[in-house]
């Protein structure tokens, strides 16, 4: 990370820690935490993706990717591997400095506790990132990212919901298509797991919106 970020993202309040390569960043992490890390893909040598993971297994720092990599299959791959953003250089500052403080607002809610979400036969966990269905017995696993996002559609069922609110943005790219990742994941999810009742639509230019398919 460059001296300039850093340098705004001093005078924005954070505490920042730089590295080099991915075993600075360990020690780092191991020394004194962080509630986020900013992670370039070309961090060392090591493969990118594979320290998303490691960080999202074995640590409770969000994380978001800063990378130049603009392909869309990057992106999917690093989101799907569990990063909480993923932002492609160059950037304004402001935008980075907007998605910084949505992600952490986003940890927040889901470090703290919420009460079960009831929609007909279905119940949305929060805390436990779990979507179950009552009749079958299912049980469906989600990321923290995903579980929020069910969780505000479910709140505001049947109305459409934009896409930045989803993700709790102050700032919507038009071009940034994270949260149709998302969605797509908890589509795939949903479908696997044989809950087909329940449908996320698009909202053309907008946003999405949750039906059940019987409505």
């Amino acid at each position: 990370m460059g001296g300039v970020l850093t340098r705004h993202l001093t005078r924005a309040g954070y505490l920042v820690s730089v590295a080099d390569n991915g075993s600075e960043m360990r020690r780092l992490y191991r020394r004194d935490g962080a509630d986020l890390v900013l992670l370039d893909l070309n961090l060392g040598g090591e493969n990118g993706m594979d320290l998303v993971r490691e960080l999202v297994a074995s640590s409770n720092a969000a994380v978001m990717i800063v990378t130049g990599r603009a392909d869309l299959q990057d992106r999917i791959e690093g989101l799907n591997a569990g990063a909480d953003d993923y932002i492609i250089k160059p950037f304004e500052v402001e935008e980075l400095l907007a998605r910084i403080r949505s992600v952490l607002r986003r940890q927040a809610f889901g470090t703290s506790v919420h009460d079960a979400i009831q929609l007909g036969t279905l119940t949305l966990e929060p805390s436990a990132m779990t979507l179950s269905e009552t009749a079958s017995g299912i049980c469906v696993r989600l990321t923290e990212t995903e579980s929020r996002i069910l969780a505000t559609l479910m709140r505001q069922y049947g109305r459409a919901v934009s896409r930045a609110q989803l993700l709790n943005r102050e700032l919507q790219n038009p071009e940034d298509r994270t949260v149709d990742v998302h969605i797509g994941n908890i589509r795939r999810k949903l479908r696997d797991s044989g809950i087909r009742e329940l449908v996320i639509w698009p909202v053309r230019g907008y946003g999405y919106r949750l039906r059940f398919e019987r409505d």
